[in-house]
């Protein structure tokens, strides 16, 4: 499927008032779930592997591992398990030992239609992300993946801690913005600093470009009614889930399954 007319079916999915839903996993056996709960877009990324794992999602961001290589350990599977829903993959383009084109020719070996700038480096520190931007190695390279993989008609989803970010993303042809809040946590109190960060991001993306579909993400959007909440009074378009409808409900489905099994084969008396 086209970058085009993915972007045509989630706008037609936006003018029927529904909200997109991308599912962030890291594993096969999550992107069946997740194709058939009427995922509108599957993203594979090294974060949701280690979650998979029983892992912190942030160890993505340590260097233990290679993050691109554990996006593609997972991505034939979840591109089979994903059916008909478009998949995109999500690429660290830091290392200065991983030409972009290489990782692109690669997503595309496997399937999938677009790539996601996954590690970003806005999860870090001022001072770590002002000397990777000196160096060349900073947010110029998430830019850089996009632009390119925009050239070669690929689907390419940013991420966007600010409104310069998603402006900047847009511009280099960016169809589809994710306005991050930062890690998930459960914070109620949080909603309103949240709809506030997240409307600026999705403001300027679509006053680059009135096309783009912006989600969110992240903060304290961590289960539906909270999202529901925030998207009936966000300029976002929908959601895109991470441990949210991947690591919780399978803790919760696996034990409810076995406390069922486990459950007296009398009644108590």
């Amino acid at each position: 499927m086209s970058p085009d007319a993915i972007i045509a079916s989630l706008r037609d999915i936006v003018a029927q008032a529904r909200p997109v839903v991308m599912a962030g996993v890291g594993s096969g056996l999550t992107a069946a779930g997740a194709a058939n709960g009427g995922a509108h877009l599957i993203a594979a990324y090294s974060t949701a592997v280690y979650r998979c794992r029983g892992l912190p999602s942030v160890l993505s961001f340590l260097p233990y591992d290679n993050a691109n290589d554990l996006a593609f350990s997972v991505a034939a599977d979840v591109v089979e398990q994903a059916g008909a829903c478009p998949v995109i993959l999500g690429l660290g383009v830091h290392d200065p030992r991983a030409a972009v084109d290489g990782l692109l020719d690669r997503v595309e070996a496997f399937g999938a239609v677009g790539i996601m700038n996954e590690p970003f480096v806005g999860m870090y520190s001022a001072e770590i992300r002002a000397d990777l931007d000196t160096a060349g190695f900073g947010f110029r390279r998430e830019v850089a993946l996009v632009e390119r993989a925009a050239t070669r008609n690929m689907l390419a989803y940013a991420w966007a801690f600010t409104p310069d970010e998603a402006r900047k993303m847009v511009g280099s042809g960016a169809r589809v913005v994710g306005a991050m809040l930062g890690p998930s946590r459960d914070d109620d109190s949080a909603l309103e600093r949240a709809l506030a960060e997240a409307d600026a991001i999705a403001e300027a993306a679509l006053a680059s470009d009135p096309d783009v579909i912006v989600l969110a993400h992240g903060g304290p959007l961590t289960t539906p009614k909270i999202v529901r909440e925030f998207l009936l009074r966000s300029a976002c378009h929908g959601y895109a889930t991470g441990s949210s409808a991947e690591r919780r409900p399978v803790i919760e489905a696996v034990a409810e399954a076995v406390r069922r099994f486990g459950a007296p084969l009398r009644e108590q008396r």
